[in-house]
C-alpha cells in the first residue's frame, strides 16, 4: 500500500480522536455569525444534556420520576430533592427534552421554504421541497445505521460486556440480525416499539422523520394559499393535533412553524394582520410588563414540564395524589386515554415545550445563555451525544455504579454475572473520599459517576459529530446531486 495512503489514514484517525479543544476552529466560538437561530442550537445543545442525564438518574433510582411525597413502597416516599418540582428536571425531564427537540425541528427545518413563499418565488420553493424531502430520511437515518454498525462491530471485535442488549454469538449472527433490525427501524410505518434493538432510545428518529414529513406536504397543499390564511390553518392544525388527537409530538413540529412564520413576517415588517395582533403590540409598549409576562411563560412550562409520570403506573396511580396534578390531570383530553401508560403525559409536555420556545425566544438573559459558547458547544454535538448516550450507559457508566455501590440493591442476577466482581470496589477501597447514602439522585457516589460519565460522552459525541453524523449530511446532498442529475 501507498506510504501516502498510510499517512493519510494515520492522519485522519488521529483528527477523528482529536478533541474539539485541541482544535483551530475554522468557526467562531461563539454563536453563529449572523444566525437568527443560533439561541435554538444552544438549546437543543442543552437538551441533549439533559437527557443523559435523566437517563443516568432513573438508571439508577426507581421512582424518581413520581411526584414529591409520592409513596413508592410501604416504609418509603419520594422525598428527595431531585423530585422537587423545576429542581426535577436536569434528573427527569428525558422526555421534556424529547418534546423541545421536536418543536426546535418545526421552528427551523421549514424556515427556508417559508421564507421563498413569502418572498414569491414558487418555484424554487417546489424544488427546495423536492430536495428537503430526499435528503431528510438520509440525514435522520444514517447516523443511527453508522453508529449501531459501529457499535455492535466494537463488542465482537472487542469482547466488551454490556447489560443490554442481548449479543448473537458471533460477528457474522449479529450482522444479519443487524441488517434485520435496521431494516425494521427505517420502515417508519410501523406502530408500536419504534425504535433499535441495539439503541433504545432512537424511537424519537421515525417521529422526526414523520414530522418532518407531515409538515413538508402540509406546506406543499398550503403554499398557494394567501399568507395569512396558511398561518391561521397552522395554528388550528396545532390545536387539532394538541387537543382532539392524541397527537402532542406533531402539534410540537406545527407549533414550532407556527411560530417561525410569525417571526419571519415580523422581521420582514409584514402588513398582515392578526386577530392577536392589538394585545401583543400593547404588551410590546410595556417592556417591563412584557418581561414579566414571559417569565411568567417561561416558569409555566418549567412547572409543567415537571410532570411526574411512570412507564408502570396509569395517570391516576400517578397523578390522582400530587398537589396541582390531581387537578391538572382532569384538563387532559380524552383523546389521550388510551390505557396506556405513556401517552397522556405528552399531552402538558407539548405545552411546556411551547411555551419554552416561546419565552426563550423573548427573554434576553435566557438567550445570552443559548448562544454561549458552552450551549453552542453541545448545541453542535447534540444529534450525536443523543445516539451514543446509550451505549455509553451500558459500556462505561454501569462498570462505575457497581465500582461505587451506586446500583445498590436494585441488581438481577444477569448483571450480577456480568458485572458483579466489580461490585463496591471503588466504594471499599481506602483512598475513596466519598461517603455512602444521600437523598435520591444527589448521593456523592451517583454524582461521581456523572461526572465522570459526561465529559467521556462529550467526547465521544466528537468523534460521533465526526464520523457519522456530518458524514449523513455530506452523503444526502451528495445522493441529491446524482438524483438530480438522472432527470
Amino acid at each position: 500500500m501507498d506510504n501516502t495512503l498510510l499517512r493519510n489514514l494515520f492522519w485522519s484517525f488521529l483528527d477523528l480522536l482529536k478533541p474539539e479543544f485541541l482544535q483551530k476552529r475554522k468557526a467562531p466560538s461563539g454563536p453563529r455569525t449572523g444566525s437568527k437561530t443560533a439561541w435554538l442550537d444552544g438549546l437543543r445543545g442543552g437538551a441533549a444534556l439533559m437527557v443523559c442525564f435523566m437517563h443516568l438518574t432513573v438508571y439508577t433510582h426507581q421512582d424518581l420520576e413520581l411526584c414529591y411525597g409520592a409513596k413508592v413502597s410501604e416504609s418509603e416516599y419520594n422525598t428527595s430533592p431531585a423530585a422537587l418540582p423545576i429542581i426535577r428536571l436536569p434528573f427527569t425531564g428525558g422526555h421534556y427534552s424529547v418534546v423541545l427537540f421536536f418543536c426546535i425541528s418545526g421552528y427551523v427545518i421549514p424556515r427556508r421554504l417559508v421564507g421563498m413563499l413569502h418572498q414569491g418565488r414558487r418555484e424554487e420553493f417546489v424544488e427546495s421541497m423536492n430536495s428537503a424531502m430526499f435528503r431528510r430520511p438520509l440525514r435522520l437515518f444514517l447516523p443511527v445505521v453508522w453508529s449501531t454498525l459501529i457499535l455492535w462491530m466494537i463488542w465482537h471485535t472487542t469482547g466488551v460486556v454490556v447489560p443490554f442488549p442481548p449479543h448473537q454469538s458471533n460477528g457474522f449472527r449479529e450482522f444479519f440480525a443487524w441488517i434485520v433490525d435496521m431494516g425494521k427501524f427505517v420502515y417508519f410505518f410501523r406502530v408500536g416499539l419504534l425504535f433499535s434493538w441495539y439503541n433504545f432510545h432512537t424511537w424519537t428518529i421515525p417521529v422526526e422523520f414523520r414530522g418532518s414529513m407531515f409538515i413538508f406536504v402540509w406546506l406543499f397543499v398550503m403554499h398557494s394559499l394567501p399568507t395569512k390564511r396558511r398561518v391561521l390553518l397552522t395554528g388550528g392544525m396545532v390545536l387539532y393535533l394538541a387537543l382532539l388527537s392524541p397527537g402532542a409530538w406533531y402539534a410540537c413540529f406545527f407549533w414550532g412553524m407556527f411560530v417561525s412564520e410569525l417571526d419571519i413576517l415580523r422581521d420582514e415588517g409584514s402588513s398582515i394582520q392578526f386577530f392577536w395582533d392589538g394585545a401583543f403590540k400593547w404588551l410590546r409598549e410595556r417592556k417591563e410588563l412584557r418581561m414579566v409576562f414571559y417569565h411568567f411563560v417561561f416558569f409555566c412550562g418549567l412547572y409543567l414540564a415537571s410532570q411526574p409520570s411512570s412507564d408502570q403506573m396509569g395517570k391516576e396511580e400517578v397523578m390522582a395524589n400530587c398537589p396541582g396534578w390531581k387537578t391538572l390531570r382532569l384538563l387532559i383530553p380524552p383523546a389521550y386515554d388510551d390505557n396506556t401508560n405513556q401517552t397522556y403525559r405528552w399531552y402538558y409536555l407539548f405545552w411546556a415545550a411551547a411555551f419554552t420556545l416561546v419565552s426563550v425566544k423573548e427573554i434576553p438573559w435566557l438567550r445570552w445563555i443559548f448562544e454561549s459558547s458552552p450551549a453552542q458547544y453541545l448545541g453542535r454535538h447534540s444529534f450525536a451525544l443523543y445516539l451514543i448516550h446509550g451505549p455509553m450507559i451500558g459500556l462505561l457508566s454501569e462498570r462505575l455504579f457497581f465500582l461505587t455501590g451506586t446500583k445498590g440493591h436494585n441488581v438481577t442476577p444477569e448483571a450480577i454475572q456480568k458485572f458483579g466482581h466489580l461490585q463496591d470496589l471503588w466504594k471499599n477501597a481506602a483512598w475513596w473520599p466519598l461517603p455512602e447514602g444521600g437523598p435520591k439522585a444527589l448521593e456523592p457516589n451517583f454524582l461521581a459517576c456523572v461526572a465522570i460519565s459526561i465529559p467521556v460522552m462529550l467526547y465521544v459525541a466528537e468523534i460521533g459529530t465526526k464520523a457519522f453524523d456530518t458524514p449523513s449530511v455530506r452523503v444526502s446532498n451528495w445522493a441529491w446531486a446524482k438524483f438530480k442529475a438522472m432527470r
